[in-house]
């Protein structure tokens, strides 16, 4: 994984637009964090109720079997990220990005889209779009 520091209040809401992109890399960080450790309390914290994933797949879930299948753990190791592409617009941003990792003996990525809002004064992630990156 990238290193990354973490703020110590990753979700309080920046006050301008440079505020914002540097606290949305930073939940971005802490967001693979949880996918890599299964902690399905940062999550339960910080996806919305209404959180809806579409899998690469192509499957929708909710927050309640997001939640489910992370507490399962990842399934993957040597997990890394990079491309991170914050675009913050007023109370919403989308978090782009590119996770690696090995599953089943193989190298593998799957790009993201991430869509986070502010809501009540805080960052909460509001969807998720996964898709598989195509072998070279």
């Amino acid at each position: 994984m990238s290193e990354t520091t973490f703020s110590s209040d990753p979700w309080a809401a920046g006050t301008g637009q440079a505020d914002a992109v540097a606290l949305l890399h930073d939940l971005n960080a802490h967001y693979i964090r949880a996918f890599v450790e299964a902690d399905v309390a940062w999550y339960r914290e910080h996806l919305s109720d209404d959180f809806v994933c579409t899998l690469a797949d192509g499957r929708r879930i909710d927050k309640t079997e997001f939640l489910r299948l992370n507490a399962e753990g990842p399934g993957v190791q040597d997990v890394r990220y990079d491309d991170v592409d914050v675009r913050a617009m007023g109370d919403l941003a989308l978090v782009h990005g590119v996770t690696h990792y090995t599953r089943d003996g193989a190298l593998a990525a799957t790009r993201y889209t991430d869509v986070w809002q502010r809501r009540d004064g805080r960052w909460q992630a509001v969807a998720a779009q996964l898709t598989r990156v195509a072998k070279p």
